[in-house]
């Protein structure tokens, strides 16, 4: 800036010693002023020119302040083009990584249409790039629970299941929001893996099926054997062992088929009004021996008026599961607290008790099948280690979720939580608690 300044003020005093020699001194110094005037502005001219298309106009030759402009303005350009030859090699190296995946991915704007999609999309869904682009998904995959998980502001975590183009292929579809403006759509042929979990459960279900008939003979001759008269004394300790392990495995079994029935798709219940004090109050006089048994306080805080949509034999196995869990984990003398209630959730049944608690490492895993924090003093109480599993599969039917509390030594809470959707008010008046 000073450059230039010192070379206006010499043209403009060199302009006017000649306009003395002439006689007109004024009139040469304005026509120098306007004459740096046209030169600056023909020098910003060319310098725009080169601004909007580097590559296509000749630098300008300039000096001072737009020479220092233009050299800052050649530096910042320098750096854009390198920056930008970066991103688009990592852009396609990105693209390159998707295309790769064995999963389809499809990119899709709020407006719901294709803006980029990798090969596999037409193997697993026929959506083909670039012919598709710009195309609605949900015109090309026609399936209701599609268009639920493609919600523009919350799309669902869960994915859906859905037939591929192959017979008998099943792809799972997941909706995954990574911009303001677009979703990513993954899609995975789960087939193989479905398969194999129906084998499991087909293995398991007829395994204890064909379990379930020689225990029950085995279990009558050993009651028939320890009610025996002639049977020596010795013999007596042996076989009430042999009785009470065979109850054991009956208990089992009876829970693994159970189990295979809540996790058979095809062995679907329409859901009905479910009386839920009812449901409780028939568990709590069920194990009124073992309340006694243990010396336990049993605390109720129920709401008669509340009610849910399901399926009452399925509620009433979760629930009895979770009180008795409640009652063999705690000590002699525990209070258990079985409430029902409206909770900002939905509808509530939680069980609490002041037992001996479970370590947090531990929670994770407890509704795994035959998980067992205690081996030893789980299987002394008479549990299958299946109770759990067969809680959150009866949840999971009725779109309801467990959430479980516990600290050691001070006891565990297990909380069956159920969507407001399934609510069902009755008009019923009662005492809203009692205790036993």
């Amino acid at each position: 800036m000073r450059q230039d300044i010192w070379k206006f003020a010499l043209l403009l005093i060199v302009a006017g010693v000649v306009g003395l020699a002439i006689g007109a001194p004024f009139i040469v110094m304005l026509l120098m002023a306007i004459g740096i005037i046209g030169m600056q502005m023909s020098g910003l001219r060319l310098l725009r020119k080169w601004v909007e298309n580097p590559g296509g106009n000749p630098m300008p030759e300039t000096s001072g302040q737009l020479y220092q402009l233009h050299r800052d303005l050649t530096r910042k350009h320098t750096q854009y083009t390198k920056r930008k030859r970066r991103l688009n090699e990592f852009v396609s190296q990105f693209r390159r990584a998707i295309g790769a995946l064995p999963d389809a991915i499809v990119l899709i704007g709020n407006d719901g249409k294709i803006e980029w999609a990798n090969g596999n999309a037409e193997r697993l869904l026929g959506i083909r790039w670039p012919a598709d682009a710009g195309l609605r998904f949900v015109n090309l995959i026609r399936q209701a629970e599609v268009e639920q998980i493609l919600r523009p502001h919350d799309p669902p975590s869960e994915g859906v299941e859905v037939p591929g183009i192959e017979h008998s292929q099943i792809i799972n579809i997941k909706c995954v929001r990574y911009t303001k403006q677009q979703r990513m759509v993954i899609a995975r042929d789960v087939s193989r893996l479905i398969q194999v979990n129906k084998m499991h459960a087909d293995f398991v279900a007829n395994v204890s099926h064909e379990l379930k008939t020689p225990l029950t003979v085995l279990r009558g001759y050993l009651e028939i054997l320890e009610n025996s008269a002639d049977l020596p004394q010795k013999y007596h300790k042996p076989l009430n062992q042999m009785r009470s392990q065979s109850v054991r495995m009956q208990s089992i079994v009876s829970d693994l088929l159970y189990l295979a029935r809540l996790e058979d798709h095809h062995h679907q219940t329409s859901f009905q009004a479910v009386d839920v004090t009812h449901v409780i109050n028939a568990i709590i006089e069920a194990v009124q021996p073992l309340i006694a048994e243990k010396s336990h306080k049993i605390e109720l805080d129920v709401d008669y008026s509340l009610s849910i949509l399901g399926i009452q034999t399925e509620l009433h196995s979760a629930f009895t599961n979770l009180i008795t869990n409640a009652i063999h984990y705690t000590p002699k003398g525990g209070l258990i607290r079985v409430r029902w209630h409206i909770s900002p959730e939905g509808a509530t049944f939680s069980v609490k008790d002041n037992g001996i608690g479970i370590a947090p490492q531990h929670l994770e895993r407890l509704t795994q099948r035959f998980y067992r924090v205690d081996t030893d003093r789980s299987r002394d109480s008479g549990g299958t280690g299946l109770g759990l599993a067969i809680v959150k599969h009866v949840l999971q039917r009725h779109n309801g979720e467990l959430q479980i509390e516990s600290n050691e030594d001070t006891g565990s809470e297990f909380r069956c939580i159920f969507p407001a959707e399934q609510l069902v008010q009755v008009n019923r008046t009662h005492t809203d608690s009692e205790s036993a």
